[in-house]
């Protein structure tokens, strides 16, 4: 058995850019994060820009700013528990669509049929940085005159019509967490474009708590850029406690501000993300040669006019007899749809089901790795577990 276990997910951070983070948490002057949110206005197309201490912040802000008291958000069926705990911390009505379990994307009947029963917003969210046709769903909703909110957290370069994900929704939610493509330790930002909707997010502005220094975020930073080489993930991967890889449950918390160290740290890891993507779809259209027509191992395939920042390779298990193999980083997808989300329950509209799209997922879906943490050894390991399951 090798020592070498591979994490299934890496955000890379130059140790420059770290060090920018650790000095801004003990108080040092640091770059404004002006140039950030100017970045990010032209990268998406943005009219405001508001940092949050989290994706998670960032979507609760999105969800009280749209949906009215006692309103109700359509959901995907098959997502990241981080979406039951925005619903919960804005207090908003939860009906489901089902996916496609094709591409990831919204099962565009399914959601007919949600909007039909009722909804004030769609959240559309993109998983493993594959798009969802969220271009599909807008122009779905405009017929009924509904915002879209784009979850684009995991985002992660990927892009649909040449667009990078998150430039689409009336508003978009992006995140910076560990593991997330681009990441500061913490932190997201809630993007409006339209002068409507971003006139109603600037005045969200004054409700975010102050900052925290992040030297918090920056220690458990500091680890993961460490621990997060293979020949020595195996030490944290082993401690129980730590849940790594795990679907762990959050309650919400009121939003804050971004992080000060965060935020001295989010230009320049930007500057940096593009190399990180390529990185990243050179190993998966290595291992997807390698799968070459298995019936066995089916992947996922992007939508049309969409291509994918292969955050993590996704794949279905055909015969239904793949197992997970932690040491290469090969897990299954969330092992729950999101009406089986214990918490959100009580906020589910009678009757909403997730539908067999997302239950399909939760029983087939495989993700592997496809960081630049993966090095050659571990490329062949890889290659021979797709060649050994297909």
């Amino acid at each position: 058995m090798s020592w070498r276990w591979v994490p299934p997910a890496f955000s890379p951070v130059e140790p420059r850019t770290l060090m920018q983070g650790i000095a801004a948490a003990w108080g040092s002057r640091t770059e404004s994060s002006n140039t950030a949110i100017g970045g990010l206005r032209a990268r998406y197309g943005a009219q405001t820009v508001l940092l949050t201490d989290s994706g998670t912040s960032a979507l609760i802000f999105a969800l009280r700013a749209i949906v009215p008291p006692g309103g109700a958000i359509a959901y995907p069926g098959y997502s990241c528990i981080d979406l039951s705990t925005a619903a919960i911390g804005a207090g908003v009505r939860v009906r489901l669509y089902d996916l496609d379990p094709t591409t990831l994307s919204p099962d565009l009947g399914s959601l007919e049929a949600a909007i039909g029963r009722g909804v004030d917003a769609i959240v559309v969210a993109h998983l493993y940085g594959y798009p969802a046709d969220v271009a599909a769903v807008q122009s779905m909703a405009a017929r009924h005159g509904i915002p879209v909110i784009e979850d684009a957290a995991q985002g992660a370069g990927g892009t649909l019509r040449e667009t990078p994900l998150g430039g689409f929704g009336d508003v978009s939610i992006l995140s910076f967490g560990r593991g997330k493509g681009a990441t500061t330790g913490a932190g997201g930002a809630l993007l409006a474009r339209s002068k409507a909707y971003a006139e109603r997010i600037a005045q969200l502005d004054d409700q975010l708590g102050a900052a925290r220094r992040g030297s918090r975020e920056m220690g458990a930073l500091a680890a993961q850029w460490l621990f997060s080489y293979p020949s020595l993930y195996r030490l944290p991967a082993s401690i129980p406690a730590l849940k790594l890889g795990e679907m762990v449950y959050h309650p919400p918390r009121e939003p804050r501000t971004m992080p000060i160290a965060a935020s001295a740290m989010l230009a320049s890891v930007l500057r940096h993300d593009d190399i990180e993507v390529e990185i990243r779809r050179g190993r998966a259209e290595n291992l997807l040669s390698r799968i070459n027509g298995s019936r066995r191992i089916v992947p996922i395939r992007p939508v049309r006019e969409g291509h994918s920042g292969f955050l993590r390779l996704a794949v279905t298990d055909g015969a239904g007899s793949l197992a997970e193999c932690e040491s290469l980083g090969i897990l299954r997808g969330y092992p729950l749809t999101l009406e089986q989300h214990e918490q959100l329950q009580p906020l589910l509209a009678p009757g909403e089901k997730a539908g067999q799209g997302s239950a399909f997922l939760r029983d087939r879906l495989f993700t592997l790795p496809t960081h630049s943490r993966v090095g050659s050894s571990d490329m062949v390991r890889l290659q021979s577990w797709v060649a050994t399951s297909s």
